[in-house]
């Protein structure tokens, strides 16, 4: 059955695994954080959740601040406010995607601050707990990708492009000189659909599809993805993932009759299942945090073309 987006399909090249490289650079840097103690939680779980915040930050003041927006994660310089886009590996402390590691803690310093506050005009007693850590740390910096990859129009390498027009065909190039698992996402801002593995693979594939070492790959050689433009020149956005072991993939759900209009609808044209694409950067950053010794990511921009 055709398959029919009005996001793009991009190329993805794919990501060997190799250890991550970090600077040696090491940066002192200083960070604070402040909670009320409350009946709810102990005095030892609020310092362990403040010292984390606190360090948080630290790694903010220094690196920045990752910022996610539609299918793109930003890196915020917090002196001068600048937004620069970023494909790098993050560090996930508390749910939340730095940009670096703590290398030592200085210093991690707690104090108590008790007030009080009128409530049904009773005043009532409540203690502040404030933390002031200092830590050494270094940037996380994303390794060389040395898997080879590229969106083609037709199954031939000599058809490597960019550059679509409505209603063309998307076929991937990829050869990895290591064995793992890959995934790929399309992305419009909006939504990240889930190519590959796609809805024809069995359950076993949800991971991601087991790939070989040294071998050429022409992904999408069955199945039969058109690119749609919504416009009459778009852009979208093609998230190549290579792992070492399989994913647990995130939550995915089938948008086609939102996005869709009625007629090819009920013609039985069927989108790949997908999530937001602000969800997807959560997912992505998420597992890149936390296995980034297992997770790379290529992304790759095609345009169509009405």
């Amino acid at each position: 059955m055709k398959s029919k987006f009005n996001l793009v399909i991009v190329s993805f090249p794919l990501l060997l695994l190799t250890q991550l490289i970090y600077s040696q650079d090491l940066v002192k840097s200083t960070g604070t954080a402040q909670m009320e103690l409350t009946d709810d939680k102990s005095r030892l779980a609020l310092r362990k959740e403040l010292q984390d915040l606190a360090t948080i930050d630290a790694l903010q003041k220094a690196f920045g601040v990752v910022v996610i927006e539609g299918n793109s994660s930003y890196v915020k310089d917090l002196q001068t406010g600048d937004k620069v886009q970023t494909n790098s590996v993050f560090n996930s402390i508390s749910n939340t995607s730095v940009k670096g590691e703590v290398q030592s803690i200085i210093s991690a310093r707690f104090s108590d601050t008790t007030d009080f506050r009128t409530i049904d005009g009773k005043k009532n007693e409540f203690t502040t707990i404030t933390c002031e850590i200092e830590i050494l740390a270094r940037e996380i910096i994303t390794p060389k990708i040395t898997f080879t990859s590229f969106p083609l129009g037709c199954l031939d390498e000599k058809c490597r492009t960019t550059e679509f027009k409505n209603e063309d065909n998307l076929y991937l190039f990829f050869s990895t000189p290591m064995s793992g698992y890959l995934t790929v996402y399309l992305d419009d801002s909006e939504y990240s659909q889930c190519l590959y593995p796609h809805p024809g693979m069995t359950s076993d594939s949800e991971g991601g599809v087991p790939v070989v070492a040294d071998k050429k790959y022409f992904l999408f050689s069955d199945v039969n993805y058109s690119l749609f433009a919504k416009s009459l020149h778009d852009m979208n956005r093609l998230f190549v993932i290579f792992s070492i072991t399989p994913l647990n993939k995130p939550f995915l759900k089938d948008v086609s009759q939102k996005i869709l209009d009625e007629k090819e609808y009920k013609k039985g044209v069927r989108l790949p299942k997908s999530l937001s694409s602000e969800d997807f950067q959560r997912w992505l950053n998420s597992y890149r945090s936390i296995g980034r010794d297992n997770v790379q990511v290529e992304i790759v921009d095609i345009t169509i073309t009405k």
